[in-house]
């Protein structure tokens, strides 16, 4: 039972720290919760005896998925837009202009 509260703690923790030092605190509380209960999740199933018996692995592995998250949700933003096609320039520069009244 220590193990898994020694876990939660690890996912609490990193997830806080995430929090409490981004400019986007809900999605620091996403990928932070998510990368570290993932992290922590893959190293039980892969290493369950170094999970539960080294008190630092959930700590690492919080840790460890925390910044692959971060990375691969980097990774998405920055390609998101490789595909889609340029925009056509305007000829006009009054696009974000709006005219009220007759015009004269």
């Amino acid at each position: 039972m220590t193990t898994v509260l020694n876990a939660l703690l690890a996912v609490v923790v990193v997830t806080a720290g995430l929090v409490a030092t981004s400019l986007d605190r809900r999605t620091a509380a996403l990928l932070g919760a998510g990368g570290s209960t993932v992290g922590s999740f893959l190293t039980w199933v892969v290493a369950p005896r170094a999970w539960t018996d080294v008190a630092i692995v959930p700590w690492v592995a919080a840790v460890a998925g925390t910044v692959a998250c971060i990375a691969l949700w980097s990774a998405v933003r920055l390609y998101s837009g490789i595909f889609e096609p340029t925009r056509a320039p305007r000829d006009d520069d009054t696009a974000a202009l709006a005219t009220v009244g007759a015009e004269t």
